[in-house]
């Protein structure tokens, strides 16, 4: 559990900052002058890379509070960290190895067993 609080974390207070730098800023944080490889993804699809900001604040913090929600042992925290880590699957590069640890690590036995048994 406290694997996918780390992963989760690093992961969602990333995106929220990139997110966040871009709103504040006008641009992602950028390594070697370039943005990572979903950018070419979002762009393969017809979205601007540009335009998915809010996007990134938002499913950093879901993350977040889906470690929250699994710390309480909740299902839906567990619920929401399956669905967001999925999501995360889609941010080539950094995060989509991340997020499939988090994916990992939620479909754990023990992971279930601590959220079915309320904590």
């Amino acid at each position: 559990m406290w694997l996918f609080f780390s992963f989760s974390w690093l992961l969602g207070w990333w995106l929220a900052f990139d997110g966040v730098h871009q709103r504040l800023f006008g641009d992602y944080v950028r390594l070697n002058g370039q943005l990572g490889p979903w950018a070419s993804l979002a762009s393969a699809v017809g979205l601007d890379p540009q335009n998915l900001s809010w996007f990134f604040i938002a499913l950093g913090c879901s993350l977040i509070s889906a470690s929250f929600g699994l710390y309480m042992g909740r299902s839906w925290g567990r619920s929401l960290g399956l669905a967001t880590s999925a999501v995360a699957l889609l941010y080539l590069g950094f995060g989509a190895p991340v997020a499939l640890v988090c994916l990992i690590l939620l479909l754990l036995k023990p992971t279930r067993a601590y959220v079915a048994g309320g904590k």
